[in-house]
């Protein structure tokens, strides 16, 4: 009976399992008619296999005792080494061996074996972490205008600073732990109201660098969802700038975005010549720099509106830009920015708290990674397995098209995989993949 096929591909699947696999140096070095052994250790458990095989049929002798110096086996049934011993029904031992070879010797139950390493190896893995910059209007309109905040009209309005506070309360700390946040104000904390360039002042740095698990210090650096002073112009062009260069100079492999909230159009250009020119004309460099922003550095901007209203301004020195419809601005704005809502509201419109909130939600997960590094690499990387809450994830070939996961570099190295279509959907709501590295036993 033919034996040796089976018995090793037993062996291979239960490498490809989970189990540690060794192999037993066989008599005689490579003497294909020397004996061997194969050891599978499943957790605590170990089973011996040995046999002698016959290179000419590939066959196993079941029992017997073998002559040392090459002569023929003979089988005896009341001495032979396969007699089952009937305390131990449940095991037997096949052997055969050559006791002038040490390596085979089974008086004390231990060989000397040459380890193929075969243990499947699970990790838990998390996403690359986005970095994402807060770009926060805080001009003076954001506390002089109130809204229904809840929807409800039986309880009475907040400012728009307050809801924004609270919302930026609520994403940071619901996605401290996935995503590096930071934030730029503009105008600065310490602009004034007045009508000169004081109101429209933007620090060349951002209030808070990106960071992980920054969510404490975001909220204890803008100003409190109270806070009734707050004065200045908008000067969303230079927010922009400075959350742009601060992701530049952040580690590349880092996905990252900007979210642009305002609640009306931009002014205080950086080429204005007089007051004039900052706080009446828009500021059409606005569109420019979130356009290249997306085009040229890959940083994509999303903008929500709060409370936008879709009318022409008026003719007057009042501070605001003048004949300007902002939620046309805005829909331009987002369209440069990469990142536009289908139809003709293409930026986030939000008419109070509850829709700010969900729209700052919508875009979080849009903008959360798919991409996962893998540590350690796989030694075998066509045998890596992937898991979404407990269910494979299979491979494919195009992320662009496919559901499933491709390695980030194909050629290698094969540090990182990319959850595709709505795996990546998978991913973003269980926060982890689990990866089972496998080995190819030899």
């Amino acid at each position: 009976m033919k034996t040796t096929s089976s018995l090793t591909l037993l062996v291979n699947v239960l490498c490809l399992a989970g189990a540690s696999c060794t192999e037993a140096s066989p008599p005689g070095g490579a003497d294909e008619t020397g004996s061997g052994g194969i050891s599978v250790t499943v957790g605590s458990a170990t089973q011996t296999e040995t046999g002698t095989t016959d290179a000419t049929d590939a066959t196993t002798q079941p029992t017997g005792s073998s002559d040392p110096t090459g002569g023929s086996e003979t089988l005896d049934p009341d001495t032979s080494a396969g007699t089952t011993d009937a305390t131990n029904s449940a095991s037997a031992t096949e052997s055969s061996s050559d006791p002038t070879d040490a390596s085979a010797s089974s008086d004390s139950g231990n060989t000397t074996e040459d380890v193929i390493p075969c243990d499947v190896a699970m990790a838990e893995l998390q996403p690359v972490p986005p970095n994402i910059m807060l770009v926060l209007d805080k001009s003076g309109s954001m506390v002089n205008n109130s809204w229904d905040h809840d929807a409800n009209a039986g309880t009475a309005e907040i400012t728009r600073w307050d809801s924004l506070y609270q919302v930026v309360d609520f994403v940071t700390t619901t996605f401290d732990a996935q995503i590096n946040f930071g934030a730029a104000l503009f105008p600065w904390i310490d602009a004034t109201s007045t009508y000169n360039a004081a109101a429209c002042f933007v620090s060349n740095s951002p209030d808070v660098d990106v960071a992980p698990l920054n969510s404490a210090a975001i909220l204890a650096t803008i100003p409190g969802a109270n806070q009734v002073d707050l004065s200045g112009g908008t000067p969303a062009t230079a927010g922009v700038i400075v959350g742009r260069d601060h992701l530049l100079e952040q580690d590349p492999t880092n996905p990252r975005a900007i979210i642009l909230v305002t609640d009306g159009a931009a002014n205080c250009a950086l080429e204005a010549m007089n007051n004039t020119q900052l706080f009446e004309e828009y500021d059409e460099q606005l569109p420019i720099v979130v356009g290249s922003a997306w085009d040229d550095d890959g940083i994509p901007v999303y903008v929500v509106g709060i409370d936008v209203e879709d009318v022409f301004s008026n003719a007057a020195a009042d501070g605001y830009p003048n004949n300007t419809n902002t939620y046309d601005a805005l829909n331009e704005v987002a369209v440069a920015g990469g990142q536009p809502l289908p139809g003709n509201e293409q930026f986030y419109q939000t008419t109070n708290q509850l829709e700010l909130q969900d729209a700052l939600e919508q875009i979080i997960a849009n903008a959360l990674s798919c991409i996962v590094p893998l540590d350690p690499e796989p030694a075998f990387p066509e045998l890596l397995e992937v898991y979404v809450s407990n269910m494979m994830v299979p491979p494919v070939m195009d992320c662009a098209n496919e559901d499933g996961w491709v390695y980030s570099n194909p050629g290698g190295p094969f540090d990182s995989i990319e959850l595709c279509g709505t795996w990546c959907d998978e991913l973003k709501v269980a926060g982890s993949v689990t990866a089972e590295y496998y080995c190819d036993p030899g």
